[in-house]
């Protein structure tokens, strides 16, 4: 049998290191001869790909639920995703609150503002209840640097 026309792709390690490990099965079973009885599929290729048993049962009903068509494909770990913290978004109005404060510091109180004290400022005058971390992110979003 022919392969042509197929792309060669690079396997990624996980896939190289079970075609190893099957290699290394398959190459012990010539030498040595048959070790696990042909009868015992599940025990055999939990040998050769060196996964436990119940990964593999967990592989096998995967692989039922995506020729049933139940699923569409293998199910993988779950991705870690960014979070998006709700309480850094503000609306037009407390970011106007928010912008006012801050230049209120410089013009009004005549003193240089501090997140803690913008946050003090902010929770009394919009009851805000994101944390000193969140308004640092809303203000450097709106513009605003320490130097």
């Amino acid at each position: 049998m022919l392969l042509q026309g197929r792309k060669k792709r690079v396997k990624r390690s996980g896939k190289c290191e079970i075609v190893y490990n099957v290699y290394k099965f398959m190459k012990t079973e010539s030498e040595v001869g048959i070790t696990i009885p042909l009868s015992k599929v599940q025990k055999r290729v939990a040998e050769a790909t060196r996964v436990s048993r119940r990964t593999l049962c967990r592989i096998l009903k995967d692989g039922e639920n995506v020729e049933t068509g139940i699923t569409v494909a293998f199910s993988t770990p779950c991705k870690l995703r960014p979070k998006v913290c709700t309480k850094s978004i503000l609306d037009n109005f407390k970011e106007a609150v928010l912008r006012r404060t801050v230049y209120n510091f410089y013009l009004a109180e005549k003193q240089q503002p501090t997140l803690k004290t913008i946050h003090r400022k902010m929770c009394k005058s919009t009851a805000y209840g994101g944390c000193v971390s969140s308004l640092n992110l809303v203000l450097r979003k709106m513009g605003f640097t320490y130097v």
